[in-house]
């Protein structure tokens, strides 16, 4: 065994256990170390058809060990562990497939880039799923990025200095578009679930609009500080999947959804009546004040 091998081994040890470590800025080293355990230092050139199939299916192994702890059917939290992750494992596969020039290095640290955003958006459906459904949609995670990575290096193995610059392309699209049947899925799960919430008289009507959309939910004010957004957003999403799941199961899985679905309620109903605590509070403050100026 060569020293690079025996470090690259160790690496791949160390990328599973940092990216173990709750917090996501864990995922940066854990995507540098996973890269180099998978690709080495080089410089090489862009592997073939299986080569690059394999090569996928080790990264995306170690990023199913690091993100194993975290994974939530939340498409913003999904999207931030793949960019955490991806981005540092894309470079590392750049500097070490530098071999065909710098356009196909940079081709290559966007298929993986691609290939672990894809692989990230997929599980994050599969959170959202019990049963066979949740290992089948796993699988598939796993499946497609490698599958696609066999394809485009199959595309460019003629001629990978002229091909790169559209590889490159088409692996930044897929990274983007990955995540498009995510969003639709979630809305869609949201607006149905969400609004026998507000029938109920558990959720207000502007908030399940707000939640729809990871942008909207970002942005909207009423949600209060950040650390109280979050956990009012992530209650109300994991409320939503809850409720989705119960539908599909009987008997005991059946009753302990329905213990999660009054727990995300009983969260939810928590941050309510803070906010309106809060807004209380500041109406009377500004009752007084007026009383005071007359």
């Amino acid at each position: 065994m060569t020293v690079e091998i025996a470090l690259r081994v160790l690496a791949a040890v160390a990328a599973a256990g940092i990216g173990r470590m709750r917090r996501t800025a864990a995922l940066v080293p854990a995507g540098f170390l996973a890269g180099f355990a998978v690709f080495g230092r080089g410089p090489a050139e862009i592997p073939g058809p299986a080569g690059a199939a394999l090569a996928v299916l080790v990264l995306l192994a170690l990023a199913l060990a690091a993100f194993s702890i975290r994974w939530l059917p939340i498409s913003e939290d999904g999207a931030l562990a793949a960019v955490a992750f991806g981005l540092p494992a894309g470079a590392m596969a750049a500097v070490a497939l530098r071999g065909d020039g710098g356009l196909a290095a940079a081709a290559a640290g966007a298929v993986v880039l691609g290939a672990v955003s894809l692989f990230s958006a997929e599980m994050v459906r599969s959170a959202a799923e019990s049963g066979g459904r949740r290992i089948a949609l796993a699988a598939w995670s796993l499946a497609l990025p490698a599958a696609l990575a066999a394809a485009g290096a199959a595309a460019v193995g003629p001629a990978p200095r002229l091909s790169a610059g559209v590889l490159l392309g088409a692996a930044l699209a897929v990274a983007l578009l990955a995540w498009a049947p995510v969003l639709l899925v979630e809305r869609a799960r949201l607006r149905r679930e969400l609004a026998e919430e507000v029938q109920l008289g558990f959720l207000p009507p502007d908030d399940a609009t707000a939640l729809e959309l990871p942008w909207r939910r970002a942005l909207e004010k009423r949600f209060g500080r950040p650390d109280e957004r979050r956990e009012y957003v992530r209650s109300a999403l994991l409320l939503a999947v809850a409720r989705s799941q119960q539908r599909r199961r009987t008997g005991e899985a059946e009753r302990m959804r329905q213990l999660e679905v009054l727990t995300f309620r009983t969260r939810i109903r928590r941050t309510l009546d803070a906010r309106a605590m809060r807004s209380h509070g500041a109406e009377s403050g500004e009752f007084a004040a007026m009383e005071t100026k007359r």
